[in-house]
């Protein structure tokens, strides 16, 4: 079901990368379509979003939602989303808006990028079969990070520029926006950089805690091991994501800052046991209990008896 977008633009940074499943389940986002809540509200009247299983204090499971509507797992309280309305302005008056802040533009911007641009999940598990093999394996998983990175790079330099007019921002609704934007990106690009790092790392040789484990398993952690250029990254975006959490609850601004917080934005290596013998063929160790022949001949259908030639009339 298309519900049309709460904003005229996109304001909203879309990333998808190791795992995370961007808008994994959907969320009201507290107002209603765009343009017909303002044709209600520059006519003096007021748009009802109605959902017969709203509930502000809880989420709301798949199994909850009636018939024909649709699942919206979180809802938010209009007493605390009025302070976070939308611009319901005209779209002349709405782009010089953005155009009049350097931090609203660069949000705009990025989030514009970060809609077109596809984000890959990256390659996590390595099974070591010999030593060649494996450097070559983890080679090609650098090469995807080193084409992704420039891709959140370059999404994570438009938001700075807006970090001048960031302090003189006074709406509410685009402070959280833009926080959470460049937390979100900034974890992202550390979790990125780090991946490839620990790649790096793992063809100078990894330590194994038993002799026989053959397998290396890339599992985000709360430890950064390859730079201190990425903690000191990682602190920063944990403290723009906390920010948002903090500055705007009940919001959904906040509720996906704390679900980028769940997130460990380092990684570490885990090492377990693959079994690579090949795989015995035939019967699968039955005993040899083959079983009996079919015949065929016996099974196969009976020729139905030659047509007759009609009479001649």
């Amino acid at each position: 079901m298309n519900q049309g977008p709460e904003s005229a633009m996109p304001e909203r940074i879309k990333l998808h990368f190791a795992g995370e499943r961007e808008d994994k389940d959907p969320i009201d986002s507290g107002f209603g379509p765009w343009a017909l809540t303002r044709l209600c509200y520059e006519t003096g009247g007021i748009y009802f979003a109605v959902h017969p299983n709203r509930n502000v204090n809880r989420a709301v499971s798949k199994r909850e939602v009636v018939s024909f509507s649709a699942h919206l797992e979180h809802f938010f309280d209009p007493s605390i989303m009025r302070d976070y309305r939308p611009d319901y302005v005209s779209y002349q008056e709405y782009g010089r808006r953005i155009q009049a802040s350097k931090m609203r533009s660069s949000l705009i911007q990025a989030a514009q990028l970060s809609w077109s641009t596809p984000m890959k999940d990256p390659r996590l598990r390595f099974v070591k079969r010999d030593e060649a093999s494996f450097a070559n394996e983890l080679s090609e998983s650098q090469k995807m990070a080193a084409q992704l990175e420039p891709q959140i790079a370059g999404i994570y330099q438009i938001l700075q520029i807006g970090i001048a007019d960031r302090p003189t921002e006074n709406s509410l609704r685009w402070q959280a926006a833009y926080d959470l934007a460049l937390g979100r990106v900034l974890a992202t690009k550390v979790r990125t950089e780090t991946y490839n790092a620990m790649l790096a790392a793992a063809k100078r040789g990894l330590k194994v805690s038993d002799d026989k484990n053959n397998t290396w398993t890339l599992v985000p952690a709360n430890e950064i091991s390859v730079g201190s250029q990425y903690s000191k990254a990682a602190e920063k975006a944990t403290e723009l994501l906390n920010r948002v959490a903090q500055e705007h609850p009940g919001t959904p601004w906040a509720l996906l800052a704390e679900r980028e917080l769940a997130n460990p934005i380092g990684w570490r290596w885990q090492d377990s046991f693959t079994d690579l013998a090949p795989r015995r063929q035939g019967n699968g160790g039955n005993g040899n209990n083959n079983a009996a022949a079919v015949n065929d001949a016996a099974r196969m259908i009976k020729k139905p008896p030659p047509k007759r030639r009609p009479p001649k009339l």
